[in-house]
Order: C-alpha cells, then sequence, then structure tokens
C-alpha cells in the first residue's frame, strides 16, 4: 500500500488538515480541553511483541485519502529519527498535544498530535513507574503506574507535579464527576486469585483516595471509560470459568451490565464487545444504553477475527475496531500486523486498513481544534 502521512511538513499539514491546531499555544496555563469539527486521520498504538523482539509502533490512517504506513513502519520513528519504544500502551490527544504510555520503556511522550514530533520526554523515578493508561482532566493529565500509582501531569509544564499510591498493577483510568476511577487489576497477583484488586476513588483535585474493595464486584478490574457522568469497568475475571463482565458504577454502588471484553463510550452509548480468549470463538458486538444498561442495538454489519479494541469517534460516530488475524489453530496471532476496519455510526462497513504488531488502543486525530467553552 502506498505511504502517506498525515505527519510530515507544515506544507503537507496544511494541506491535509487545513491549518494547525489553533486552541492552545505553549503559553496556555493549562492547556483547555478542546472540541474538534472533522476527523483527519487515525493513529494506532501498537504494542509489538517483546518475546519475539518485534518493538512498539504507531501505524497512521488518513482519512482524506485511505493512505496509511506500512504495518511494519513505525510513524513515529519516520517522525522523530527514534524508536517509541517497548509496549507502548495508550495515546491520549488533549488540547494541543498527543500523551503516549510506553510502559517498559517506562516513558511518557508528549508530541504534536498532527506531525508526531517529540515536544517533550517524561520519565518517571524510583518506585513510581511503568505507565500504563492516560485520562485528562481540568488541565491534568493522570497516568497510571503499574507499579501501584497514579500520576498527575501538568499540561503547561509537562512534568509529573503529584502522585498518589492507589492499589496494585493498575490499568485504566477515568474521570467523572470531579472524581478519578482507577482500575487496579492485581494483575501480577493471578496466581493468588487477583486477592487485592479494587476500584480507587480519588476526589479532585485534592488528590484524597478510597476504595471499592469487594472482589465479588470488582475481580480484576482492567478497562474503564467516562461519558463525564458515568463511569463503566470491565472486570476480566479468571479467563476461565469466571467470565469478564461490564460493570457500571455509581458512586461506591457496582452493577452488572453485560458480558465483555472491550468497550467504548460515546455520549449515552456504550460499546460492548464480548470475544472470550480461546479458539474459533465468535464474538458478539451490541450497544448498550449508559442510563439503563439495557442493550439498544447490535453494533456492526460485519466483524473482525479477533478485536483487540474499539473506539468511537465523538465527532463522526465512526466506530472503529482494530483485530487480531487468526492463526489455523483458529487462535490470535500476536506476532503478526493487526488490521483495522472503519464503520459507519449506523454500524455500515466502510473500509479496512492494516497496522502494526499488536495493536491495542488508537486515538482520532482531527483537523480543527476549537476551544471548549
Amino acid at each position: 500500500m502506498k505511504k502517506n502521512r498525515f505527519t510530515l511538513t507544515a506544507a503537507v499539514m496544511a494541506i491535509l488538515f487545513g491549518g494547525a491546531l489553533t486552541s492552545c499555544s505553549d503559553d496556555d496555563p493549562a492547556d483547555e480541553p478542546v472540541t474538534f469539527e472533522t476527523l483527519a486521520g487515525i493513529y494506532t498504538i501498537n504494542s509489538g511483541n517483546q518475546g519475539n523482539k518485534i518493538p512498539g509502533s504507531i501505524t497512521s490512517y488518513n482519512y482524506a485519502d485511505g493512505t496509511v504506513t506500512d504495518a511494519m513502519t513505525d510513524a513515529f520513528m519516520q517522525a522523530n529519527g527514534i524508536a517509541l519504544g517497548d509496549t507502548p500502551q495508550q495515546a491520549l490527544v488533549y488540547g494541543s498535544k498527543m500523551y503516549i504510555a510506553v510502559s517498559q520503556s517506562n516513558l511518557i511522550w508528549v508530541t504534536d498530535p498532527h506531525s508526531l514530533k517529540i515536544i517533550e520526554k517524561i520519565v518517571p523515578t524510583g518506585d513510581v513507574a511503568t505507565p500504563r493508561a492516560l485520562t485528562a482532566h481540568d488541565g491534568k493529565v493522570y497516568a497510571s503506574m503499574y507499579t501501584g500509582y497514579v500520576c498527575r501531569i501538568d499540561t503547561a509544564s509537562l512534568a509529573i507535579d503529584n502522585t498518589l499510591k492507589v492499589g496494585p498493577n493498575p490499568e485504566e483510568l477515568a474521570v467523572a464527576n470531579n472524581k478519578l476511577y482507577v482500575a487496579n487489576s492485581d494483575g501480577m497477583n493471578y496466581l493468588n486469585g487477583y486477592a487485592d484488586c479494587s476500584i480507587s476513588v480519588i476526589d479532585l483535585p485534592a488528590m484524597t483516595e478510597h476504595k471499592i474493595k469487594d472482589i465479588s464486584k470488582v475481580f480484576n478490574p482492567t478497562k474503564m471509560v467516562s461519558n463525564g457522568t458515568e463511569v463503566f469497568t470491565i472486570c476480566m475475571g479468571n479467563y476461565g470459568d469466571v467470565p469478564a463482565t461490564v460493570k457500571k458504577i455509581s458512586g461506591d454502588n457496582v452493577q452488572d451490565i453485560c458480558a465483555g471484553t472491550l468497550m467504548a463510550i460515546n455520549g449515552n452509548e456504550l460499546y460492548v464487545i464480548n470475544s472470550p480468549y480461546g479458539p474459533n470463538v465468535v464474538p458478539t458486538y451490541e450497544v448498550y444504553s449508559t442510563a439503563t444498561g439495557s442493550k439498544i442495538r447490535d453494533m456492526v454489519s460485519e466483524t473482525v477475527d479477533s478485536p483487540s479494541c474499539i473506539a468511537v469517534d465523538p465527532v463522526t460516530g465512526d466506530i472503529v475496531i482494530l483485530s487480531y488475524t487468526l492463526g489455523s489453530s483458529g487462535y490470535a496471532q500476536y506476532s503478526e500486523p493487526c488490521y483495522g476496519k472503519i464503520y459507519a455510526a449506523d454500524g455500515t462497513f466502510r473500509t479496512r486498513f492494516t497496522c502494526g504488531v499488536g495493536a491495542i488502543s488508537l486515538a482520532f486525530i482531527h483537523d480543527t481544534a476549537i476551544l471548549k467553552n
């Protein structure tokens, strides 16, 4: 496939994006959140495969003409001349910057979201290490650290300005009603039944915390999403007789919604994929009401082999699902390039594109940014 990224020169950016971001400058005191007009492209965050010495990478897909970087080409390397790092996990576009958590390399890149050019390199120190997931609120970016902490990054100084010890092996996190929710998976304690897993509930900006620790309600929580008022988590169970379940958190109350292994949220709709581990699994794709927890409709007109990520663009409503390929055994091929499928808001299939090895998350890049009121 022809190479054509939306991450090259200012001239190319002007053609593809209609100009640079207009919302925030380097002088912004708190890098305010923004709303967007139109979608320009997608970055897939590819974790690679450490066992087979395949490094992490970013694939860029251009909405304007459907072109994409080659599956084994790292758009970050092309932009900066250095490697992204080992096992990148997630990217977050907030204000005029994009933050990329790279777990095993223990760093958070801050880049220009259009060019991918590095603005800053944040390196956690001491016991606070191994960034996993990112979210943002009120001029701050929050990062979970797999060593058991949450870090707060000031978006003006681009430095960690506060840390808080939470639970063991935190994964994703989300903000609702001025509270930060953190999924403490206790994932490294799986032989002992994830005995210390919990949900941290942190009051912002004070950074004071209490926990939801009832393991019958929050068993191995990992995924987390919010629409600003409602929070959902996926408790992955034990990958055996305890199945993965989507749960809604209201205060300290936890309510089962449905079976699910991946999810995304857009307004009042929760998009859920259930694809348990195993050979020849047939995933389900459904949309639920965030208010009632009831199913609204099926999600897409055609499906993927072995889903690894789902995201919904808040502007267009487009649904993007990333997937591993399946081998002859019926299992996902974790050392082979992944692919993505793009669907319209009504679930109609639009196109397919190839991305890198271990594509586990993505970020939408928009061509015009406007300050949020």
